[in-house]
């Protein structure tokens, strides 16, 4: 290499380049990060206006279950209602309900973890709804109001079945009487599929759609309920599991 390429080089890796170039370099992250946040918080909202009768939206994309706002119980609330008419335990004690983490189900060999999740505010003709954000990753998402594993309640666990993963992908597969795990750490509780649904959704009013997400309003008994959509090429229908616990079987494996 000539000494007169080498000064050249020098020139360039100045200190002050290099300290510029490494800026950039945390600036194209930093916007990179802001905008996958952005995508990921603003996502539900835009599926959600891909309603009957109206554009917009990622026809290949689950979109979550509308609930109107003005009907939805506190799992917690509903939980102390029940135990406490039966003469039961304590709210307090209610918070022994574990948060769940892995779902695992043998018959469609699925393996996954569960992300909490929150849910965002839709409004709709001046009517407030709320609509699950869905993680964007092989994982399950728990809607992290509804109830807690081993808590009188519905918890409810959402997933993409024809994309980001497609944690969901083979839920269709399932039969009544198949077996679903849900773990919390080391804890593991059982349920047994009872009901399967395939509901239309896609091009539905406003009130059939409503009506679905009812599957996945609070209850009075404990359940666990699995939402996705169905066909993946299509998403016209929305698919509902419902499962309770296997008596005798949820145990503590630790």
């Amino acid at each position: 290499m000539t000494k007169g390429r080498m000064l050249k080089i020098r020139k360039i890796f100045t200190p002050t380049n290099l300290t510029i170039l490494a800026g950039i370099v945390l600036l194209v992250i930093g916007l990179g990060s802001y905008i996958k946040q952005y995508v990921h918080d603003n996502t539900v909202k835009v599926l959600a206006n891909a309603g009957a009768g109206e554009g917009g939206g990622d026809p290949n994309a689950f979109r979550p279950p509308l609930q109107v706002e003005a009907t939805m119980v506190p799992a917690s609330q509903l939980t102390n209602e029940a135990t406490n008419s039966q003469g039961g335990a304590t709210g307090e004690q209610q918070s022994s309900g574990k948060i769940p983490d892995r779902l695992e189900i043998d018959s469609i060999n699925l393996d996954a973890p569960i992300l909490p999740e929150h849910y965002k505010e839709i409004y709709q003709n001046d009517q407030v709804f709320i609509q699950w954000r869905v993680p964007f990753r092989h994982a399950s998402g728990w809607h992290d109001t509804t109830a807690k594993l081993g808590e009188v309640g519905n918890t409810v666990l959402n997933g993409h079945h024809n994309a980001y993963g497609e944690v969901f992908k083979d839920l269709i597969d399932l039969k009544e009487g198949d077996l679903i795990d849900v773990y919390s750490g080391e804890i593991v509780f059982v349920y047994e599929v009872n009901t399967i649904l395939l509901l239309p959704e896609k091009y539905q009013s406003m009130d059939e759609r409503i009506k679905n997400a009812s599957w996945i309003m609070p209850t009075s008994d404990e359940r666990v309920t699995l939402v996705t959509c169905w066909p993946p090429e299509s998403n016209t229908h929305r698919l509902i599991v419902v499962a309770f616990p296997v008596k005798d079987i949820s145990t503590a494996t630790q």
